[in-house]
């Protein structure tokens, strides 16, 4: 007996699904998911086969089609009368007719129309694939900004659960100071604001990590209750300070690599083409064609086999068609093919502005977001000694609440800002290593 395979398939993947829940997602878990998984790209995918389809009926337009057809009838005849010389009403005889015909037709010459129609359906099937490509690869530049964006919050409230925890002892050492004589009810009522609006932080934080974490499961087709953890991840200085290419090497291999400008070229072909096809239809067609057809009917004495060979006829001809007057037809569908021509051709130039300006701007966003990053080191490093500092102050009075939070809140900024530009420099680093296809 055989197994099922597509039960085998679905095993082997609630197995993968399993294994992955277990481990908790990386990037390339997502990805490979969504490839699997995801509407747009099964419809992107059905879209090829669709294509396909065109393709093999393109390529069988070239062959001779053949036919056969048959009618039967039946049908009741007034006989004469041997006693009079009318007809007698109430004699009829039936009769029965049926007639056979075998048909063959081939196109010899149509302006090269069918051979120019499969050249574009072939054409428009590597379009067609380069299109799902398309489609994969913006499932997976959102994938990526989903996932960083997971990452860069789920930091964030790591962070914040920092300052509510230095914010919580704070206030607990301002209402001992004030136990002691030390401090005043004011100190502790401004410790206590302090701590609750770094707690609606905290609250903020992590609603906007569970946000994040929903559009990615949506980006994976999978439903909101799904269990769902990511496989987080330490970076380095060096991941985020990483060395890139040039704007111009970058583009080059972003040319090589992506679909875009291709699929937009092989479309550019394909309405030149259409523009061929048109005007073929101002040429002459020439068609061969030939049959064979015969008869039976009860009105014949002979047998069905003897009355079929009687009655065989067979017919070989040539068939010209040559267009006088179409009332524009033709005009109008060549106006149409150039228009549809010019439009592919600005299509193709604006695929390869657009590509040129992502890559640029990519660029160009990375360098700020690691410039940023180097300060924001620097500037973070300053802050946090500068706040442990006047929290030592604080301890032993020679400084005011006012005065702590402050350089709390500087410190809390830097480190937001490190934050910030070191996710964001990530992301744009992986966009650009997906795009140039390093």
């Amino acid at each position: 007996m055989r197994p099922n395979i597509t039960l085998i398939a679905l095993l082997l993947s609630a197995s993968s699904f399993t294994t992955i829940q277990a481990q908790g997602w990386s990037l390339d878990d997502c990805v490979k998911y969504a490839l699997e998984n995801n509407i747009q790209v099964q419809q992107a995918q059905n879209s090829v086969e669709s294509a396909e389809a065109d393709v093999k009926s393109s390529r069988a337009a070239l062959f001779p089609s053949l036919s056969f057809s048959s009618s039967q009838s039946l049908g009741f005849q007034k006989v004469e009368s041997q006693s009079y010389s009318t007809f007698d009403a109430m004699q009829k005889n039936p009769t029965y007719n049926g007639s056979y015909n075998l048909s063959a037709n081939m196109t010899l010459f149509d302006g090269g129309a069918n051979w120019r129609t499969l050249k574009q359906s072939k054409i428009n099937k590597q379009a067609s694939e380069l299109e799902a490509q398309q489609t994969a690869n913006n499932i997976q530049v959102q994938i990526i900004q989903a996932y960083y964006q997971i990452l860069y919050a789920h930091e964030s409230v790591q962070t914040n659960e920092e300052i509510v925890a230095v914010a919580q002892r704070e206030l607990d050492r301002t209402k001992a100071k004030v136990d002691v004589g030390k401090g005043t009810k004011v100190d502790v009522a401004q410790m206590e604001s302090q701590l609750q609006q770094n707690m609606y932080n905290l609250v903020t934080a992590r609603n906007t990590e569970a946000s994040n974490i929903l559009s990615l499961k949506q980006l994976l087709q999978l439903s909101p209750d799904t269990n769902f953890s990511i496989n987080y991840q330490d970076f380095s200085d060096e991941d985020v300070l990483s060395i890139i290419p040039s704007v111009a090497d970058a583009e080059m291999m972003a040319l090589n690599n992506l679909p875009d400008v291709k699929a937009a070229e092989l479309q550019t072909k394909s309405a030149e083409l259409q523009t061929k096809i048109a005007k073929a239809g101002y040429m002459p067609s020439i068609s061969l064609n030939g049959g064979v057809s015969s008869s039976n009917g009860n009105v014949y004495k002979s047998d069905f086999g003897t009355q079929i060979k009687d009655h065989m006829r067979e017919n070989v001809g040539v068939s010209i068609s040559v267009p006088i007057l179409d009332n524009r037809r033709t005009r109008s569908s060549i106006d149409r093919a150039k228009i549809q021509y010019s439009n592919a051709l600005l299509n193709q130039e604006n695929a390869l502005l657009k590509l040129q300006n992502t890559i640029a701007s990519l660029h160009l966003d990375i360098l700020s977001a690691q410039s940023r990053y180097q300060s924001a080191i620097a500037s973070e490093a300053s802050a946090k000694e500068s706040f442990e500092m006047m929290e030592e102050r604080y301890n032993v009075g020679l400084e005011s609440v006012i005065d702590l939070l402050t350089e709390k809140n500087n410190y809390l900024r830097a480190k937001q800002e490190t934050l910030q530009s070191k996710y964001t420099a990530l992301m744009d680093l992986e966009l650009l290593d997906f795009y140039t296809g390093q």
